[in-house]
């Protein structure tokens, strides 16, 4: 029989910045819970006790775990979130509950769900184009960093919208492995385990009747693989180049900025074949436009949608060169386009609905409907007016079902 009791005591990480969570009943086992602070969320499927809580508006997920496991995942996951990777933040650990248990406390991410909301909600996307993207993307970002997860599923990651692609992040890591370099054998075998995964995830959706007429899931899951590989070989592959014409090598770095990467460090070395040079990307950076966008306007958004609001920068940049008649630099492009475009759609919405609207992807979806052409200010705000309206009847929709 499990025994609960005892002095609790709470691992906080950054106590300024996160609740204490001392207000909690941490001697009753999480099943059975019954508190104010406990609120329903979209939840994927899950081998442990996961609940929910809010304090000030910001929703916690708490998973009741054996404390070896508990303690493990709570230290790798502070070294993924030191490093940057798609992983969820873990915030706390609570141990001593007077059992071997624990609860690991991450951050929720707010405007993500579980890959069974994914196709009930995003009707506007080829979903399972965008979720083989994702998770293809997904697991070459973690094991770049030298991560084996050990139980990649869909069920077992999370998706935020990021312009018309999705972001994935990982959800359960207990089973998972920090490296400093990932072994061919390791990428091979997380990657074999995550195609079954996969497979079985997308034919419950599909005995369920979720699934799209005409989709077999074990036709589909394998694509993940061979997306995987192709981005892999993009990210970490040799190619060669002419020296006195090297736009093959120029083509080569725009494929790996579209992927979201950036080469900190290449290794170029002389091929057999006179005047060609092999290159190999020797250190790997992620989030190459989110960096770039941050520079210049201090804004954070993903990956995809900050390449769309680069373009929109750019964009901004020409008309403003038209007009004047010269060459404008990009950071006073980007303050004028701030100042112009971004903070107007942002100051008009509503303060209720500050809190459940993202800023960049909102942005993005009101220029959609406005257009690509400069018109003036009030002409915008009159389209944003009219699509923050309707995000948040959508939103306020998807929350009462």
């Amino acid at each position: 029989m499990r025994r609960y009791g005892g002095r609790v005591r709470i691992r906080l990480f950054d106590p300024a910045a996160n609740p204490r969570f001392d207000d909690l009943p941490w001697s009753i086992p999480l099943a059975r819970w019954d508190h104010p602070r406990l609120v329903d969320l979209p939840a994927g499927l899950h081998r442990n006790v996961v609940r929910f809580v809010e304090y000030d508006g910001q929703f916690y997920a708490l998973k009741e775990l054996p404390l070896r496991l508990a303690r493990r995942e709570f230290r790798l996951l502070r070294t993924m979130n030191e490093g940057g990777l798609p992983v969820v933040a873990a915030v706390a650990l609570v141990d001593r509950r007077g059992d071997d248990s624990a609860v690991l406390i991450t951050r929720f991410l707010h405007d993500a769900v579980p890959f069974r909301h994914v196709f009930r909600e995003r009707t506007d996307l080829d979903v399972v184009e965008v979720l083989i993207e994702s998770m293809a993307t997904l697991l070459a970002r973690l094991h770049t960093a030298g991560f084996y997860w050990g139980d990649c599923s869909l069920s077992n990651a999370l998706f935020r919208r990021d312009d018309a692609h999705l972001t994935g992040y990982a959800l359960d890591t207990e089973t998972g492995e920090l490296h400093e370099q990932i072994s061919d054998g390791q990428r091979s075998a997380d990657l074999d385990g995550a195609i079954v995964n996969i497979a079985g995830g997308l034919a419950d959706l599909a005995a369920a009747g979720e699934l799209p007429d005409g989709l077999d899931p074990f036709e589909v899951a394998p694509r993940v693989g061979e997306a995987y590989t192709a981005i892999w070989n993009e990210l970490h592959g040799e190619s060669t180049y002419d020296a006195a014409a090297p736009a093959d090598l120029t083509r080569r770095l725009a494929r790996l900025h579209d992927l979201g990467f950036g080469v900190r460090e290449a290794v170029i070395t002389q091929s057999d074949e006179p005047g060609l040079f092999v290159f190999r990307p020797a250190e790997i950076t992620d989030g190459h436009h989110r960096s770039e966008l941050h520079r210049l306007t201090g804004i954070l958004a993903r990956e995809n949608q900050a390449r769309r609001l680069l373009e929109h920068i750019e964009r901004h940049r020409a008309a403003t060169e038209d007009r004047l008649g010269r060459i404008v630099p990009l950071e006073l492009a980007a303050h004028q386009w701030l100042s112009e475009v971004f903070d107007p759609v942002i100051a008009s919405v509503p303060p209720g609905a500050v809190s459940i609207l993202e800023r960049p992807q909102l942005l993005l979806d009101v220029l959609e409907v406005h257009g690509e052409a400069a018109a003036p200010t009030d002409d915008l705000l009159r389209t944003a007016d009219r699509v923050i309206a309707d995000v948040i009847a959508r939103r306020r929709t998807v929350e009462a079902r």
